[in-house]
């Protein structure tokens, strides 16, 4: 049911530059200064060409084949209250905040607000747009394919946010009241935002507060072969009725600016956010024999118990502006810093004794990024494009894993469980958009270059470079259709929790870090159509196949431990379709049919069976369909 009404201690740091980490400085800004160089030369050879372009981050410069505008008004049917709820209801098109990963260039969405993406991450752009009133929205642009000026990172689709300059003062509130049918209490939240403009700034000032308490019973049942028959045959081993519980408070502030200084455009973001959660699942096992019959008198019981305290802070900056004609940069800075403390206790029987496990981790992360932006637009129907980006990244984590089996507890040595990681890492990349008639080419040079450094017993220190190619062909004969192929080399980033040793309750066993892991690598081949008919109907049919290197995955290591590692090379191919359908010819006036379909398979060689399988956690079909009418009588 929804309801929809209108002690922190700060520690400080310091970086050391060992010689590995300067070795991976030198050589990135090796890299960056031919890249440098190469793009001074073709903006000078422009320059000399005396065009009069001129770049600008609102799109201006881009195909009108490339892009579907969608006024405010188009939105009035579905009464919107913010400006996410106008993005969502976009024809065709579904919101991507990005994956989270670390640095700026590897965790783009599909969302830009004038033409920028926003200096946050954790505070991502669809949270931003759920702040701002939709009153302020002057329209919104769909972006398919790549667009000379505007920061997509790669995205193939993309929704430009274009608010009124002379927005004014707004406020806009938000009550939310969910039931889990379940179990699970009442979850209340409220949602606050304030905009006002001071001056030359726009001010945007918001407050979430919220509580959750939902739960989650089930019954599972576990197969496995039968001992000692030679068959692989699974039967059933044991049933569990399950009941898990999760309840919790969590507070978020957050302050975004705007200031436009003649041509310079500067923007102010910060968030703060405090969770605090507990978690419980009582787990009641009963064995099941060979013969499918359940061993009633051997049931026992799992119970999992844990505390769990979040605080996060991010702060992040970015100013734009005209460094000669036609040539812009802009420079982003960001810190963020999240805290992690968990308790948590496991106890069951095994080997006729009651044991009590208990874990108590701290994980403790930051992130500090620069980056660098310039956009060269004096070449007639060509945008060049420079980025750059430094970032340090570190990860410290303390786990104190003990055994209690009733002589009180006894603490359980974890091969790097107290360790912390540091990262140095460069990236670059030197673009060209190249549009001419009814075709946009765009092809990129990019590479990685980084140092991963771990402390204590597991420890190691490695370099890495990885150049990163990509090109894309998109073919626009009119607005209404649109074909886009692209092949690229992807660098997946490394999780940092992979390197350290944690708990993992849930499945009775510990997950060991791997200081030796790689990351997986992806050649991407894609081919995209995409159709639209009418104001609202759309339909875009995707394919694609990706060649993976060092496939990542985990690994059983004997007894409880499991460890992160890389099995080898593997194969992935799908398909993902993406549909507005409006159904006013049926009579249903007002109504339209959303529907995310996506089919994926894939194959990697398991390193234990050595048998083809499936890339862990991965799906076959996933289909997500909405159905909405709105009835403006009522």
């Amino acid at each position: 049911m929804l309801l929809r009404w209108g002690n922190i201690s700060v520690r400080s740091f310091s970086l050391l530059l060992s010689p590995s980490s300067m070795s991976v400085m030198f050589r990135f800004v090796q890299c960056s200064t031919l890249v440098l160089f190469s793009a001074l030369a073709c903006a000078q050879t422009a320059i000399s060409a005396n065009t009069d372009a001129a770049g600008s981050r609102s799109g201006d410069q881009l195909s009108s084949d490339s892009v579907v505008p969608y006024p405010a008004a188009f939105f009035t049917q579905y009464r919107p209250i913010t400006a996410l709820d106008m993005v969502e209801r976009v024809p065709g098109f579904s919101v991507d905040d990005g994956d989270g990963s670390r640095g700026f260039g590897g965790a783009a969405g599909n969302l830009l607000i004038n033409g920028e993406r926003p200096s946050t991450k954790q505070d991502s752009a669809s949270d931003i747009l759920q702040r701002i009133p939709a009153s302020q929205v002057e329209r919104l642009d769909l972006i398919r394919g790549q667009g000379g000026g505007l920061d997509l990172r790669g995205q193939s689709v993309a929704v430009n946010v274009i608010l009124k300059s002379d927005g004014g003062t707004a406020f806009t509130w938000e009550a939310i009241l969910e039931q889990d049918v379940d179990s699970g209490g009442p979850t209340p939240q409220g949602i606050l935002s304030a905009t006002q403009r001071i001056g030359a700034t726009q001010l945007n000032v918001g407050l979430d507060i919220r509580r959750f308490f939902f739960g989650n019973p089930a019954t599972e049942i576990l197969s496995e072969p039968i001992p000692d028959s030679g068959s692989d045959t699974l039967v059933p081993s044991e049933r569990r009725e399950e009941y898990e519980r999760t309840k919790g408070r969590e507070f978020s502030g957050t302050i975004n600016t705007e200031t436009r200084l003649d041509d310079t455009l500067i923007h102010f973001n910060s968030e703060v956010r405090y969770q605090t959660r507990e978690f419980i699942e009582r787990s009641d096992r009963t064995p099941i024999d060979t013969s499918g019959q359940p061993q009633d008198a051997l049931t026992f019981d799992v119970d999992q118990d844990q505390d769990r305290d979040i605080f996060s802070i991010e702060v992040g900056a970015d100013v734009e502006w005209p460094l000669a004609q036609n040539l812009t940069a802009k420079a982003i800075t960001l810190y963020r810093l999240e805290d992690d403390e968990r308790l948590t206790f496991l106890q069951r029987p095994r080997d006729g004794v009651q044991e009590i496990r208990s874990a108590d981790t701290d994980n403790r992360d930051t992130e500090t990024i620069g980056r660098m932006e310039f956009d060269f637009t004096g070449w007639d129907q060509h945008t060049v494009e420079l980025d750059l980006e430094g970032a340090f990244n570190t990860l410290e984590n303390e786990l104190a894993l003990s055994l209690d089996t009733g002589n009180g507890p006894e603490p359980i040595p974890v091969p790097g469980a107290n360790t912390r990681v540091e990262e140095v890492r460069g990236d670059f990349r030197l673009g060209d958009s190249w549009t001419w008639d009814h075709w946009v080419m765009e092809t990129a040079l990019g590479a990685e270059v980084s140092n991963i450094s771990q402390s204590g017993e597991t420890g190691n220190d490695r370099d890495f470079f990885f150049w990163k190619p990509s090109w894309t062909l998109t073919y626009a004969a009119d607005q209404s259709r649109q074909t886009r192929l692209r092949f690229l080399r992807e660098v997946a980033q490394l999780d940092f929790n992979d390197f350290v040793s944690s708990t993992n309750f849930n499945d009775d066993d510990v997950d060991l870090g791997n200081a030796d892991l790689s990351p997986d690598r992806t050649w991407v081949l894609e081919l995209s159509h995409e159709r639209r008919f009418g104001d609202l109907g759309a339909a875009t049919v995707t394919v694609y196949h990706h060649w993976v290197q060092d496939v990542q995955d985990l690994l059983p290591v004997g007894g409880i431990f499991e460890v992160p590692g890389n099995i080898g090379n593997g194969r992935r191919w799908g398909a993902d379709i993406l549909t507005t359908i409006p159904w006013g010819w049926m009579g249903i006036k007002g109504g339209r049919l959303d529907i995310d379909a996506s089919f994926q398979d894939s194959s990697v060689t398991d390193p234990v069976t050595q048998e083809q399988r499936i890339f862990s956690d991965s799906r076959l079909f996933d289909v997500d369909v909405h159905f909405r009418q709105d009835l403006p009588q009522q």
